[in-house]
């Protein structure tokens, strides 16, 4: 091959070439930093634009949303002035006449304004409202409190033609007010008689209160309760609602399931892995007691203080009497909802969330088993009358017994038959301790066992004591030449090996020892939890047949003795 050689000239080009080069790199680089910087710059730019972007989108959303409030503020109290002009224009005589009879109601309780001054201003409200059932109702109330039998029963046909059901109630108060029992229970049977069970008023509560205390007379012919009981098998006849009332009572009753305290059944509790079992089933058999308690404390109450219910009556009456009608409610609606927006200045949010609650809180539509079952479980809440819970538990105790019957089948069929025990690595089972010498002998087998294990894992004879004699061997080997070193190899190797030996005795004995201690503890245990076993067997059994008093306790209960019958006199007097 040819040899080349590369002059110093050539040298010299490349060099400066490649220098040049660096040059211009450099200069690129400068340049793509200046361009870095000018991203920089950008990027800097574009965030702040982004930033006045936001803040601007904010200030218009506020513009906006601000724009809306006052809009909507504006909306409302134009609206408020045309519905109340609208209500005055086709309602506001409705008005006078729900003032004009509490006052003709308080006039009749003093008698101290004419009957003639009565009929004048009951006879033009009915001119001046031809649709309003009140209106008849009051010339009815005015010719009855002036003895005009001819104008009373026209005047109730007509106010019974606009509003029966009204009509009927408010009479039904009248006379009770009035101290005429025996009229009240009449008009009561003909309100109930036109009650739709599947949709009813909060006022039934009201009623049922004033009915179960005997307040509207003694339901001698037990016409208002068969009507009662007739709801009742309406709506039994539903599809799926005796279903759904006894999943709504088992969820009450188990409400009230009791609880075994912390140091009940300690060892069970350690030793048994069945124990969360054992501890449901006996915490529904100790329930047996407190649902019976809790019944039955209730129908031993005494009953409430009549003058208290009679309270109650008239504020029915007076709510009966100055709520809105049915027709003008859409308006009345509009209205509030509308001074609302006003009141939160127009917010249409929290407008629209208090409305609602007001509408809910007016329109408390149920059907009578959910007015029962609220009775029944908290009466505080709708203020009712311990009288009436009775009548309220009586009427649901089909559906009452039926979820607690469920309840009991079911728990008592999750009762164990067999009670695993387990105590440390030993396990056994027993279904009353009846067994309990085979349990014994059984863990005495397990503890002899684990301690053979445990001794033949101790070994003294191990590769240290070959190993200590090999090497006693090699020094006596190499001390064959002297009489002393193989002497004291031999007796170096001797006494390891005694050693050895010893301390192998001791750890057997120790071990003997524990396993002695571990038999004692695990027969201490074993024994406690047996004992254990029989007593809940025992307290099982004796609670769970306190069922029968809760059997026996609904089967004697029967609505009729829950509705008073009272002594028409007495009541009168009250009033």
């Amino acid at each position: 091959m040819a040899d080349y050689a590369i002059s110093s000239a050539n040298l010299n080009v490349i060099e400066n070439n490649i220098g040049t080069l660096a040059r211009q790199l450099e200069r690129v680089a400068d340049n793509v930093d200046n361009i870095s910087g000018m991203v920089n710059l950008v990027d800097s730019k574009v965030n702040s634009i982004s930033s006045s972007l936001n803040d601007l989108t904010a200030e218009f959303k506020v513009f906006v949303d601000e724009s809306k409030r006052v809009a909507l503020l504006s909306d409302a109290k134009q609206n408020v002035v045309m519905l109340e002009q609208q209500i005055e224009k086709d309602y506001g005589y409705y008005d006078n006449i729900r003032r004009h009879t509490v006052g003709i109601l308080q006039a009749a309780d003093v008698n101290i304004v004419r009957k003639e001054t009565i009929a004048n201003i009951t006879e033009e409200m009915m001119i001046a409202a031809p649709r309003y059932w009140l209106a008849p109702a009051l010339i009815a109330l005015s010719a009855w409190l002036s003895d005009n039998r001819e104008l009373a029963e026209k005047a109730l046909k007509e106010a019974m033609r606009r509003d029966d059901e009204k009509t009927s109630l408010m009479f039904c108060l009248i006379s009770r007010r009035a101290g005429r029992l025996d009229g009240s229970l009449v008009w009561l049977e003909r309100y109930f008689a036109m009650q739709d069970p599947t949709k009813m008023e909060r006022r039934i509560i009201v009623v049922l209160d004033a009915f179960a205390s005997g307040l509207f007379g003694a339901d001698s012919k037990g016409v208002c309760s068969e009507k009662i009981k007739a709801w009742l098998s309406e709506l039994s006849a539903r599809v799926g609602f005796v279903e759904e009332q006894k999943t709504q009572w088992e969820k009450a009753i188990i409400g009230k399931k009791a609880s075994l305290g912390q140091d009940e059944f300690p060892y069970l509790k350690q030793y048994s892995p069945t124990w969360e079992k054992l501890k449901d089933v006996l915490e529904w058999a100790k329930t047996h007691n407190d649902i019976y308690q809790y019944f039955s404390t209730i129908f031993n109450a005494p009953v409430d203080n009549v003058a208290s219910i009679t309270a109650k009556i008239d504020d029915l009456l007076d709510s009966l009497v100055t709520n809105y009608d049915n027709e003008e409610l859409p308006l009345r609606k509009q209205l509030r909802k509308n001074k609302l927006v006003i009141e939160e200045n127009g917010n249409m949010n929290r407008a629209n969330s208090r409305f609602d609650s007001e509408v809910a809180a007016y329109e408390q539509y149920e059907d009578f088993s959910q007015h029962l079952t609220s009775i029944a479980l908290a009466p505080e809440s709708s203020g009712t009358l311990v009288a009436t819970q009775k009548l309220a538990i009586a009427l649901s105790k089909e559906w009452i017994f039926n979820a607690y019957e469920d309840i009991t089948v079911k728990s008592r069929a999750e009762v164990p038959l067999d009670i695993e025990i387990a105590i440390s690595n030993w396990s056994g089972t027993t279904r009353d301790g009846s067994n309990e010498t085979e349990l014994q002998q059984s863990l005495n087998e397990f503890v002899d066992d684990t301690r053979d294990k445990a001794i033949a894992s101790i070994k003294w004879f191990r590769g240290n004591i070959i190993l200590s004699i090999i090497i006693g061997i090699i020094v006596g080997f190499l001390g064959l030449n002297t009489i002393i070193v193989p002497i004291l190899a031999v007796v170096a190797v001797a006494v390891y090996i005694f050693m050895e030996k010893s301390k192998y005795n001791k750890n057997v004995k120790a071990t003997k020892k524990q396993m002695e201690e571990y038999r004692e503890n695990t027969m201490t245990a074993l024994n406690a939890t047996i004992a254990e076993i029989v007593d809940y067997r025992r307290l099982y059994t004796e609670k769970d047949s306190e069922y029968t008093k809760v059997e026996d306790f609904f089967r004697e209960l029967q609505p009729e003795q829950y509705i008073s019958v009272g002594d028409v006199h007495k009541f009168r007097q009250v009033i």
